[in-house]
């Protein structure tokens, strides 16, 4: 028979299985006799410890009741066998010469009962049964715990997965949140540029405004705004200085190398090492420390200007500044649109600036648009 451990003994079904272990035939018999008939259990009666190790290895055992004396041995050697094949078997100890010593030992060994010989059927039936109770109790006991033990571990899983689930939830909510502030950040960016520049009333005054509010938001830097002229063309608008002159030089080389790339790309976001890569020797002469952002204002998918800063490197633009000049470009397009058809005639429907002029409906005359050429200071 191959040997079996069961987990889920007998007893729990309602019958036990019990083996008794001893080389005289009358206790067999009286085992079989009384305990058979009055409690639900399959019986297996052995002689000696051999036979007792062979049941014990292979069939599920829920009490043992062994004879101290066997033809091979003595008999409390069984017990570790037993605990260690069936922790929550019982075993009730046998002897014809009781003694303290012999009984402690046989308790350490995990005997739930000594019984002295000789004895009644009657006494016998006692100690079986309340063996048996015994048994019963730490069974269901240890189902209990093990129950406890699933549940609890069922519990720490599921804390785990709600742990899990809720720090994603926070980590959703914080993006959320934070997408959010960055959008309102936008919004207020937005609506502050266009409270600002809401007052311009012709274009010279809208260029003001702009590059006004740059250098409060965006800290000082040499500000050049370039409008759109005829066949895709840009020309210089308006021109802040810091600390390099819009010189007609500088002017002329931005227009070939940084403004296409401006307009071309939407935004740029340049530090000197990229610069270095990414501009003219012209324009190196000028900007090859400096720290450079630059935004397309488009209309209707039409490019209207061109916004370009500089300043020195040591103080660079934030992505901060560079989120604020991206936000506020569509805006400026829509002023400087809303503007320029206002107040001039121009020719080409993609265009709304036909030269470098301004119309200045006060004196009804043109404003220069030109002033830099001369080294002229700005009219604004």
């Amino acid at each position: 028979m191959t040997p079996v451990l069961s987990k889920t003994p007998a007893l729990a079904v309602g019958k036990a299985n019990i083996l008794v272990v001893d080389d005289e035939p009358s206790l067999a018999e009286l085992a079989g006799d009384v305990i058979g008939r009055q409690i639900p259990c399959r019986l297996v009666a052995v002689q000696n410890i051999q036979q007792a190790r062979q049941v014990i290895e292979n069939e599920p055992i829920d009490l043992l009741v062994v004879d101290v004396n066997l033809p091979d041995g003595d008999g409390t050697t069984l017990l570790e066998t037993l605990r260690a094949r069936h922790p929550q078997a019982g075993a009730i100890v046998i002897t014809g010469a009781p003694s303290v010593d012999r009984a402690v030992t046989a308790l350490r060994q995990g005997a739930v009962d000594f019984v002295a010989k000789p004895f009644s059927a009657s006494q016998l039936m006692d100690h079986v049964r309340s063996a048996l109770a015994r048994q019963a109790k730490q069974v269901r006991e240890t189902q209990r715990l093990d129950r406890l033990r699933d549940a609890v571990k069922r519990l720490n899983s599921a804390r785990k997965v709600v742990s899990k689930k809720v720090d994603l939830l926070c980590n959703d909510l914080i993006r959320a949140y934070t997408e959010l502030s960055r959008q309102m950040d936008v919004v207020r960016t937005q609506e502050g540029f266009r409270k600002f520049i809401s007052e311009a009333k012709d274009l010279e005054q809208l260029l003001c405004h702009a590059m006004d509010w740059m250098l409060r938001q965006l800290g000082y830097s040499n500000i050049a705004i370039w409008l759109a002229a005829e066949d895709t063309e840009f020309q210089l608008g308006a021109y802040m200085k810091f600390t390099i002159a819009g010189d007609q030089e500088l002017a002329y080389a931005i227009q070939r190398g940084l403004l296409p790339l401006v307009v071309r790309e939407g935004f740029i976001h340049l530090m000197p090492e990229e610069a270095q890569e990414r501009l003219t020797e012209a324009e190196l002469d000028y900007l090859a420390d400096q720290a450079i952002m630059g935004a397309n204002c488009t209309y209707l998918g039409e490019p209207l200007a061109a916004m370009i800063l500089f300043r020195d490197a040591d103080k660079p633009f934030t992505d901060e500044d560079a989120k604020a000049l991206q936000s506020i470009s569509a805006i400026f397009s829509v002023a400087l649109a809303s503007i320029v058809r206002g107040t001039q005639q121009y020719e080409g429907e993609g265009n709304p600036f036909s030269d470098g002029d301004t119309l200045d409906e006060e004196n009804g005359r043109k404003s220069d648009g030109e002033w830099w050429k001369r080294g002229e200071d700005p009219p604004f």
